[in-house]
């Protein structure tokens, strides 16, 4: 997938033209978060090749043959975690440090009734800094003077909460929002034993495999009796490199005239979950997506070598005649 496009589609209709905008970028699933950067953006290519190869016999020689396959399988998190940002300011360190443990003793509390353990809540120290201000002084015989002063303290955490009903989301974000928590980072979702996964899109591409290979037996060609090489491939995308956003508004039109002076309004971007599309895939296990999903791709290439046609070689007939006589002699007569 590419990291940027861009795609606008105009209908024009009497004075008017609707222009819609496709903007891919990365952002992050379930709550989008306030996380973005270049190495996601980098990430989101090694997951998703552009186009795939659909599952055809080619031939890469004059007696070898290459089929490939490629299976998808979409899966539900066993559990998710959410990473909120907590800031705060003060005049000393005492101050800082008790006003942000307040809020964060408060936030944590509200979440004791959604069923959160204490076990699956963790906080990072972040930073613990001194911030400055200039102080200016004008001397005699001199400009003006800037000297950074000390004018208090920030202190970040990190909130990691973990939890295993995504509609829990929701409340953990009100329980952040009543202590002026509004930075929601970004939401890591997590599957359980993912070899499995692989493991079985393996078994279905194999499966998929010995069908074809009858399916061409067939008409003879025998697959099976060719030297095999195997080569195979897997990634996975997570719903955070698979959020898109676009605009979509109507736009008046206007004649031309450079005495009118147009200012655009600030148009709403939206967002949305756009998964990897089976329509590549030759196998799609779990297809119908209803929430956004971990999605899981095999991709199996087998090269087969058949054996050198031999020609066919013409018989030649050699006829002997015998001559078998009275006395029980055998005699060769040449007959030209």
């Amino acid at each position: 997938m590419k990291n940027i496009s861009l795609t606008h589609r105009k209908l024009r209709e009497g004075g008017f033209t609707f222009l819609l905008s496709l903007l891919a970028t990365t952002i992050f699933a379930q709550a989008e978060g306030n996380y973005q950067s270049q190495q996601n953006l980098a990430r989101s290519n090694y997951f998703a090749p552009t186009k795939l190869a659909p599952a055809v016999l080619n031939l890469a020689g004059d007696n070898e043959v290459e089929i490939r396959i490629n299976a998808l399988s979409n899966h539900e998190a066993d559990s998710y975690t959410a990473v909120f940002s907590m800031v705060q300011v003060g005049k000393t360190t005492e101050e800082t440090n008790a006003l942000l443990n307040a809020r964060l003793d408060a936030f944590l509390a509200g979440l004791k009734p959604l069923g959160i353990p204490d076990s699956n809540i963790f906080v990072d120290m972040v930073n613990f800094l001194p911030k400055y201000e200039y102080d200016v002084s004008k001397k005699l015989f001199s400009k003006k003077t800037y000297t950074e002063i000390p004018k208090g303290f920030e202190l970040q955490k990190n909130v990691h909460v973990r939890y295993t009903d995504p509609t829990l989301l929701d409340r953990i974000v009100t329980a952040a929002a009543r202590q002026d928590i509004y930075d929601i980072v970004k939401v890591d979702y997590y599957v359980k034993n993912p070899q499995e996964r692989y493991a079985q899109l393996r078994e279905a591409s194999f499966k998929y495999l010995n069908q074809v290979k009858q399916q061409y037996r067939s008409i003879g060609m025998r697959l099976d009796s060719a030297y095999t090489v195997t080569a195979e491939n897997s990634w996975v995308a997570y719903p955070l490199n698979r959020y898109e956003s676009y605009k979509a508004y109507a736009a008046q039109r206007l004649d031309d005239n450079d005495n009118i002076k147009v200012y655009n309004a600030e148009k709403t971007t939206s967002r949305f979950y756009n998964a990897v599309s089976g329509n590549d895939y030759d196998i799609v296990l779990n297809p119908e997506i209803l929430e956004p999903a971990v999605q899981f791709s095999y991709n199996l290439v087998v090269r087969f070598t058949l054996p050198e046609r031999v020609p066919a070689q013409k018989t030649v007939v050699k006829k002997e005649f015998m001559l078998v006589t009275p006395n029980g002699e055998v005699k060769s007569l040449k007959i030209e």
